[in-house]
């Protein structure tokens, strides 16, 4: 059924671009397609939308009117939010900026760890989730058929099977393959499934609006948020890529009830009545100490990126370093600027992105991006070993924002995502170590197609 649905959206954008072409023969209609999408550019270029989605749209609309509208229109339905998905929800003020922007809660830090790679994330995921005694939540972008997901469903199945509350959802459309026989295998398992944003048979925006996150909660004591997904790739099972090297934090404490949150929204999505998360959050100490984890989850807005200001407003303050691990290097011009002004300014900045990519036409733009950081200062580095997943950066040796967003458009602006922001040097220090030990400079240069496609990485 969902190759089905995605069949009739494309049918249904092929249709549209016929139909801009014929409607254009005539001159009268040509002329009033180019009125309107005039009127149309000058609203977008008065907005507060980001620039590089200004430039997109005036570019299409420039060169296809009809198109360009229906096409603009078409983005704006579905999916998008203007706001927190649960009202309610107070930010810690300990988190200070980052927990009042993000709407985080923030707990103590000690106890926390980075998991390097994706399997010593599920090995430790799989051990929590055995032990667990009263609920297990598990969130993931991508559920795949493998040697992963049977261990994970054996996991499942046994909680259920002795009282413990199972409750898994995935984004209808990064694990579109699988959604109809995963719902059947969880049902049979009484595990509670549900699919986030379900794909239709309509072609509209609200196709673009994924929620990315990944998380796990046992308990409401532990948690676990980063890369991962549930794929054999992701732990070494199968090869994908060169070696596919990954990560996420395991931490306790308040910030766990942060990640409950996160849970229920995309849990609930779409439904009139929803859970009330606060049956779920467990008793934890006072926050004490200099050190905290703050988490936080993120929705697309028609404006101002949360996520994004939170990057900036980090390199801005950094003093020292900043170590940024990202698999699509594809950042707004604000990250960009800020990146390159602390590069100047004397800051040691170090950008890692794959060996090997698994998007051709993303690392495309990825390279010119990089070219242009580089010509700036920045040190772009490459994995060596494969393709690299994580999404981390490091400031100064002592913040940590790590979770499921990349530093590109989509995650910014168009997708749910969540992790956390956390000051502890330690948790910090694991975090870079790990991502520079098996990266080295590079001499590639960027390609022209780079930089043709870099005008269309909004949507890429």
């Amino acid at each position: 059924m969902k190759g089905w649905s995605i069949t009739a959206m494309a049918a249904q954008f092929a249709a549209l671009v016929a139909l801009a072409l014929w409607l254009s023969r005539w001159f009268y209609l040509a002329l009033l397609f180019r009125a309107a999408g005039m009127l149309l550019c000058a609203y977008i270029l008065d907005s507060d939308m980001n620039s590089a989605y200004k430039t997109m749209y005036a570019v299409m609309l420039n060169a296809f009117p009809l198109f360009g509208v229906a096409i603009y229109f078409l983005m704006k339905i579905g999916g998008r939010s203007r706001g927190p998905m649960r009202a309610g929800i107070v930010p810690s003020e300990t988190g200070g900026y980052a927990a009042a922007k993000l709407g985080g809660v923030c707990g103590n830090a000690e106890g926390a760890e980075y998991l390097e790679t994706g399997k010593k994330f599920f090995d430790s995921l799989l051990r929590d989730i055995r032990r667990a005694k009263k609920f297990v939540l598990l969130q993931f972008y991508i559920v795949k058929k493998g040697e992963l997901f049977n261990a994970l469903l054996s996991a499942l199945g046994d909680c259920a099977g002795r009282g413990v509350e199972v409750k898994l959802c995935c984004d209808s459309f990064g694990s579109f393959r699988f959604e109809r026989e995963l719902k059947s295998i969880c049902e049979k398992n009484k595990v509670d499934f549900r699919s986030f944003n379900k794909v239709g048979w309509v072609l509209s925006g609200g196709i673009n609006r994924r929620n990315h996150g990944k998380c796990a909660v046992i308990d409401g004591r532990t948690a676990y948020v980063g890369g991962v997904n549930i794929g054999d790739e992701y732990v070494g099972k199968t090869v994908r890529f060169g070696d596919w090297k990954d990560g996420g934090v395991r931490f306790k404490g308040g910030a766990v009830n942060g990640v409950t949150d996160a849970f229920f929204d995309a849990f609930d999505f779409g439904r009139r009545k929803k859970a009330d998360p606060r049956e779920y959050y467990a008793q934890h100490r006072p926050l004490a100490g200099d050190e905290f984890v703050c988490s936080f989850h993120t929705v697309p807005t028609d404006g101002e990126s949360p996520l994004a200001e939170i990057f900036k407003t980090a390199i801005y303050n950094a003093k020292r370093s900043v170590t940024v691990c990202t698999p699509y290097l594809m950042p707004d011009e604000g990250v960009t600027s800020a990146l390159i002004s602390a590069a100047e300014r004397g800051v040691k900045v170090r950008v890692v992105i794959p060996g090997v990519p698994d998007k051709k036409a993303v690392y495309a733009v990825s390279l010119t991006v990089a070219e242009k950081l580089k010509e700036k200062g920045v040190s772009v580095l490459k994995y060596k070993y494969g393709f690299i997943h994580a999404k981390n950066t490091v400031i100064d040796g002592k913040y940590l924002l790590c979770g499921s967003g990349n530093l590109d458009y989509r995650s910014l602006y168009l997708h749910y995502e969540l992790g956390i922001f956390a000051k502890c040097a330690r948790l910090a220090a694991q975090a870079e170590e790990n991502v520079l030990s098996d990266a080295a400079e590079y001499a590639e240069r960027a390609e022209w197609k780079g930089k043709a496609l870099k005008v269309f990485a909004p949507f890429m």
